[in-house]
């Protein structure tokens, strides 16, 4: 190797692993959007939460603008944590806890919060003086019996440029080391994530795929214990992702592409857990650049992000999910630009 190589390597090891970064995030992040520009497009008039107020809705709901997360309650926002990173809420079994995840430069965090958004213990350091040696950790989730499932990038030791997340579950406890390794997910695609556990101690996720024509899918998974194969819920070309199931876990919410880049639609089906498989799909949304559905407490309503108009910030909204034929929309916020990879929390 020449002496120029040799100067440059360091420079291009921290490149490459940037890179891989880049892609991984690409590639689970919000698998609905494949031009990362629309994301950033011109969003004029752009308010904080704080600044509007919406209608009122049973519960709260939790969302996240500009790395707070703010509450929605009685039609109004309240901001309960700094803007400086943080994504991913998700509720304990009892509404009274969160925990979310704070994005860094190179690394990111996951920490419990009291529902005012204090913080109460931080369960992860990821964080390094070497890139190479840094984590990420995302879409951190509650199971009924209070664990914690959520995405970790184990390490490829002989490719350390991989980035493919994996499914963990663990303790809600800082000090626990019991961490189970759920998922392998196939090579070079970002990983398995958004893991939903269930009561029965199942687990549904998003799993990509990448065919023979290098094409990457996504869909629906179902694992019922840790570490074995597990069967698809939903076919390669619908191109389905974003999981939420009902309290009574009835219901599963999913956004599906069926190749598209930059539309999409909300839909749901009836859940069979003694067979593994979904009933026919409803569509309750569609037209839109729809993300992140999530129930709310009683299974009537279905609350989303999307855009009010091409290119806008992305907007809560929220849809009945009866079986009608015609199920409407209602638009909740409008002049926000909330964070379409963090799904609504409500509680």
């Amino acid at each position: 190797m020449s002496t120029v190589s040799l100067k440059h390597a360091p420079s291009m090891k921290r490149a490459l692993i940037s890179g891989a970064l880049v892609l991984a995030m690409l590639a689970f992040g919000i698998g609905v959007y494949h031009a990362a520009d629309y994301l950033k497009a011109g969003r004029p008039h752009v308010q904080r939460p704080t600044q509007t107020a919406g209608p009122s809705l049973p519960g709260t709901i939790y969302v996240v603008q500009a790395g707070a997360i703010y509450r929605l309650q009685g039609g109004k926002f309240s901001q309960i944590t700094p803007d400086n990173g943080w994504m991913q809420p998700a509720a304990d079994p009892t509404g009274n806890r969160l925990v979310a995840v704070s994005r860094e430069g190179n690394a990111s965090e996951m920490y419990l919060l009291d529902r005012g958004g204090r913080i109460e213990s931080q369960l992860t350091h990821n964080s390094s003086p070497s890139v190479e040696a840094n984590h990420w950790v995302f879409y951190p989730r509650f199971s009924a019996d209070g664990q914690l499932f959520y995405d970790y990038d184990p390490k490829d030791p002989y490719n350390i440029f991989r980035v493919d997340l994996s499914i963990f579950a663990s303790p809600a406890d800082p000090s626990s080391k019991a961490a189970v390794r759920w998922t392998f997910p196939n090579q070079y695609t970002g990983g398995d994530v958004s893991p939903l556990p269930l009561k029965s101690g199942g687990l549904i996720f998003t799993r990509f795929s990448i065919d023979d024509q290098s094409r990457v899918h996504s869909q629906l998974w179902f694992q019922a214990r840790p570490g074995t194969t597990g069967v698809p819920l939903t076919d390669p070309e619908a191109g389905c992702l974003q999981p939420a199931i009902s309290a009574d876990e009835h219901l599963l919410a999913m956004v599906c592409t069926h190749g598209q880049a930059l539309a999409a639609e909300v839909a749901i089906a009836s859940f069979y857990p003694a067979t593994h498989t979904l009933g026919p799909t409803a569509v309750l949304a569609r037209g839109q650049q729809v993300a992140v559905p999530a129930f709310s407490p009683d299974g009537k309503a279905l609350a989303y992000l999307a855009p009010a108009i091409p290119g806008g910030g992305f907007q809560l909204w929220t849809v009945p999910t009866t079986q009608s034929t015609a199920p409407t929309a209602k638009q909740i916020t409008s002049e926000l630009g909330l964070d379409a990879s963090s799904a609504p929390v409500w509680v």
